[in-house]
């Protein structure tokens, strides 16, 4: 299961770039670029680029007594020789998760969730993308409160970022139920590089609302903005 909305950059005029993606339904869904399956205690990706690395990221809401904890896992592993890659879980893999997978030499990716949990898949904001203070196109405005944003560049790295409205990785600093998230800010995944200094085509975007699980991926195509 996996969205893959479409992004065109149209030029800056002022402050804001936009990149608008095309309208895709769930149809979007229905030729997954990965293979994820569920086992107990780990998640499998296939179809990966042999002996290369897939980024694993996932959210989870697991009840602890009389409450539900949030749990972020994200990680780095070697795919196997035959296209494989695992991501092991310390006891096993939660019910109430949504889970990504990419392939970082190509970008292929899925999302998906395990049997009996249904995945919640909302449009991606294309028109929020938004210039930062260097003059480049490397803000994303959200329309929740809550995020858990991944992005990852095909052949160069991956990045990861949380962002809580009005917490210091919200770059639009005011307390109104929204977020917006900065690439410097990101953090980078194994051995990968700073963050990008703006979006570029073939940039994949995972963003995941850790409130309900919903969340939204794109691959990014077009001519980066200028």
């Amino acid at each position: 299961m996996w969205l893959a909305a479409l992004c065109g950059f149209l030029g800056i005029a002022g402050p804001v770039a936009a990149a608008w993606p095309e309208p895709l339904g769930r149809a979007a869904s229905a030729a997954p670029e990965l293979v994820l399956t569920f086992e107990e205690a780990e998640v499998v990706a296939s179809e990966l680029t042999p002996s290369g690395d897939a980024v694993f990221f996932s959210l989870s809401r697991e009840p602890q007594g009389y409450y539900t904890r949030v749990v972020k896992r994200s990680g780095l592993e070697l795919v196997d020789p035959f296209g494989e890659a695992r991501f092991a879980v310390e006891s096993q893999v939660p019910l109430k998760s949504v889970w990504a997978a990419v392939d970082l030499a190509t970008g292929a990716f899925a999302v998906g969730a395990p049997p009996g949990f249904p995945l919640w898949e909302i449009d991606f904001p294309g028109e929020g993308f938004a210039v930062g203070a260097p003059g480049l196109v490397n803000r994303l405005r959200h329309r929740f409160s809550f995020v858990d944003m991944l992005l990852v560049r095909p052949g160069v790295g991956a990045w990861e970022l949380q962002a809580v409205d009005a917490g210091p990785t919200d770059r639009d600093e005011t307390d109104d139920d929204r977020t917006t998230t900065a690439l410097e800010d990101m953090l980078p995944m194994g051995v990968s590089p700073p963050p990008p200094e703006r979006f570029a085509a073939g940039d994949v975007l995972i963003v995941m609302n850790p409130r309900n699980l919903t969340f939204y991926a794109t691959r990014l195509i077009g001519p980066p903005p200028q």
